[in-house]
């Protein structure tokens, strides 16, 4: 069992699942755009990542919503490997009194936060423990499938 940080990938049957749309609507008010999907990939369904810390705490999410597996873990991988080019942006919703944060690679938007922060001084610790996680995150093997129908169940990983 890998001890640390790691990035884990979720499945979903279809990009219309009802939750994949908070997904959605985190990368659209965080990241000021919707959410990129690559090409799907016919019976593969959609996938997502998270980089989650060694108590399974959510610290950051996937900017993309990937067509495959082996999309979605070779854009986790580029983000480990070009971790040390990303730049943070900082970003508030000042209606909410809310701040986040993404950061990019070559000015292309990859990680956000995992939710919104009361003050600046957690979103800055959300962004410190998330940079130090991701150079040293390890991929998980396989997907959990999101099914609605399930209420927090888990059919078992797939491939």
């Amino acid at each position: 069992m890998a001890v640390g940080s790691r990035v884990v990938f979720v499945r979903f049957q279809s990009s219309d699942s009802p939750k994949l749309a908070p997904w959605f609507a985190h990368v659209s008010r965080v990241v000021g755009r919707t959410a990129r999907a690559t090409a799907p990939v016919a019976g593969d369904g959609c996938l997502v990542w998270q980089l989650v810390s060694a108590n399974n705490r959510e610290l950051a999410r996937s900017v993309d919503v990937y067509g495959s597996f082996e999309a979605a873990t070779a854009g986790a991988q580029m983000v480990i490997d070009a971790s040390a080019r990303t730049v943070v942006e900082q970003v508030s919703e000042s209606g909410r009194g809310v701040y986040g944060w993404f950061s990019t690679v070559d000015g292309v938007p990859v990680m956000t936060c995992a939710r919104w922060y009361v003050t600046d001084r957690d979103r800055r610790h959300s962004i410190d423990i998330a940079r130090k996680a991701i150079m040293l995150a390890t991929l998980h093997t396989g997907a959990r499938l999101n099914l609605p129908a399930l209420m927090g169940g888990d059919l078992g990983r797939q491939r």
